[in-house]
């Protein structure tokens, strides 16, 4: 009875730890989030669970877990245009599924220490990050493309949103077929400076200038 309740608590643990790097990634729009990573991290805790259960070789079960993640990582990373998107994502599903293991296998301070680690490179980091890089100066462009049928849009939209240029920093007009933008970017963040040359791949847009 009491091996019972010690692999509810370590239910709980997945949860709790797979939550919480899930609620940075809900919070930050990413594609694995809440639930997704509270699933990772509840999955590979029982395997690992039933691995050193009924297993004569725990670590043979492990080790599909890790190539089962390694699959799922996969499908997050999307490549589009010559750019690579959800690297990260897809890393964060790894270390998740890593926790679970731990969990799994009574490694619980581990799991707890490496819960934090990767909290504080996900938020600390990130912030770190933009302080080495810079404050941002916002740069300006005015687009028009001729709007075929709602293609050109669709496209200029998926441009911004892979290299994530938020809705609130740009405004659409429509004008006698033509669709004319106006977007405001950080000229140090590295996604906002390489959507400029996806822009240009564009087969719509009939006119870019600069804004001051």
């Amino acid at each position: 009875m009491q091996e019972i309740y010690y692999d509810l608590f370590k239910f709980f643990l997945a949860i709790v730890f797979g939550g919480l790097i899930g609620l940075e990634r809900e919070l930050k729009g990413k594609p694995a989030g809440f639930r997704t990573n509270i699933l990772i991290c509840l999955g590979s805790t029982l395997y690992m669970i039933l691995s050193m259960k009924i297993a004569g070789d725990p670590g043979r079960i492990a080790a599909q877990v890790v190539t089962g993640i390694g699959f799922i990582g996969a499908g997050t990373i999307i490549q589009a245009r010559g750019t690579i998107t959800g690297l990260t994502t897809a890393a964060t599903i790894f270390v998740v599924a890593s926790i679970g293991l731990a969990i799994g296998s009574n490694q619980i301070i581990l799991a707890t220490i490496f819960t934090g680690l990767v909290l504080i490179v996900l938020t600390l980091l990130s912030t770190f990050e933009k302080t080495l890089l810079g404050k941002c100066h916002f740069q300006f462009l005015e687009i028009e493309i001729l709007d075929e049928k709602g293609k050109g849009r669709a496209e200029l939209i998926e441009i911004l949103n892979e290299h994530e240029i938020k809705p609130n920093q740009y405004q659409l007009i429509e004008e006698n077929g033509n669709l004319r933008i106006s977007i405001s970017y950080c000229d140090k963040h590295p996604s906002h400076h390489r959507f400029l040359s996806e822009l240009l791949k564009i087969p719509y847009i009939k006119e870019i200038k600069t804004k001051t």
